[in-house]
């Protein structure tokens, strides 16, 4: 389609979009830099600008001088006259965290709580905690977002292995209800993915990939500038490869799937079998930090599965930058080089050499605002195409 065939209306949402991603990407600016940043003219950055500060997406800061010695005032994602909240669904520990657009989370107002063994009662929960960050704000909610695991078309929970209350629920739908705000849910793995871009190392980039580890395994992928959704939305279940078929039974009815030996859990129920004692990953990096645990074998053996995994995504999708999220790789300097090594060895050595492996910046706390950030960019208009 040619700039001529495109109606008005959706040249200016093209042009809005085109702004908040500029912000979203380079921090505050002022219109004269967004001008510059975007090659778009003075006058129609005027209007997408005033289109998002209507929208509350965008807000003005104090004037800072130009190269001309004119202040200017500078133009920044929604801090203090909007807020977002984001909602983490995981198998053990649920949060709700409140955010800026620019993703800067509210540590005094974040709330942890033990997951709830049925759906009911985790709604009921979270609809509580979520209209109290709603209402205890002097700041408009523009949106929610849930980071789930699991499989999912559109908002809907199709299969969570490790947290199975969700399996065919709809929580984004069922928490805008109870709240009267608008929630989005998108599922773990990508929304990390996209947290990294908005908020982290990967900024500005168009192909990477983020492993999470942590208590299953998934797969994000950007390609060329787009998160890689599949066919329905399903894409990115490298945890449910099997690598073991006389292994370890798994959340998904399969024995041996990779995510039952190359995740945190899969290391903290390993040694807690062990011990006849049930310890939390994060006990167990701790004692193995202090050397008060030794599990060399354990540690070992899920290095060498989580190499396995990572080479996979190397290989299959040749990012430039491979995330990885996780806390077995914090354990020692030591292991991140175990780790890399074993990965080499498995990786086609062009493809390795071409990506860095880097621990992710975000977390998922940031990938459950980022969820919903991502949905209100979208709303904002299409993308501008290149």
């Amino acid at each position: 389609m040619s700039s001529s065939q495109i109606q008005p209306g959706l040249l200016r949402k093209m042009t809005v979009r085109k702004v908040l991603e500029c912000l979203q990407e380079q921090g505050p600016l002022s219109r004269a830099e967004v001008t510059r940043e975007t090659g778009i003219s003075a006058p129609t950055v005027s209007k997408a600008v005033a289109d998002l500060l209507d929208s509350g997406l965008i807000e003005e800061g104090e004037a800072s001088g130009n190269v001309l010695g004119r202040p200017g005032k500078l133009l920044m994602l929604a801090r203090d006259s909007a807020q977002v909240i984001g909602v983490v669904l995981d198998s053990q520990i649920c949060s709700v965290v409140t955010a800026s657009l620019a993703g800067d989370i509210d540590s005094q107002r974040t709330v942890t709580f033990s997951t709830p063994a049925s759906y009911g009662a985790l709604q009921k929960q979270l609809t509580e905690i979520v209209q109290d960050a709603i209402h205890g704000a002097n700041a408009l909610t523009l949106g929610i977002g849930i980071s789930a695991p699991g499989l999912q078309d559109g908002e809907r929970c199709l299969f969570a292995p490790n947290l199975q209350a969700i399996n065919q629920q709809r929580p984004a739908a069922d928490l805008s209800q109870a709240t009267g705000v608008t929630a989005f849910c998108m599922q773990e793995s990508r929304a990390l993915c996209m947290a990294e871009r908005l908020y982290g190392k990967a900024r500005g980039m168009d192909d990477f990939a983020m492993l999470d580890f942590t208590s299953g395994l998934g797969l994000g992928v950007f390609s060329g500038g787009d998160l890689m959704q599949g066919h329905n939305g399903l894409a990115g279940e490298l945890g449910h490869i099997t690598v073991d078929p006389a292994g370890k039974l798994c959340g998904c009815g399969n024995h041996g799937c990779l995510e039952t030996l190359a995740t945190d859990s899969a290391l903290a129920g390993m040694i807690s079998e062990r011990l006849g004692r049930r310890l939390t990953v994060t006990e167990v990096i701790e004692q193995l930090q202090q050397g008060t645990l030794q599990a060399a074998e354990e540690v070992n053996l899920v290095c060498e599965y989580l190499a396995i995994a990572m080479a996979a995504a190397i290989n299959l999708f040749n990012p430039t930058t491979l995330f990885v999220y996780g806390q077995l790789l914090s354990i020692s300097e030591g292991t991140v080089e175990q780790v890399v090594r074993m990965t080499r060895r498995r990786t086609l050595d062009p493809s390795f050499q071409a990506c860095r492996i880097e621990a992710a910046e975000t977390t998922k706390q940031h990938a459950a605002v980022a969820a919903v950030v991502h949905n209100l960019t979208r709303a904002a208009g299409p993308r501008v195409a290149e």
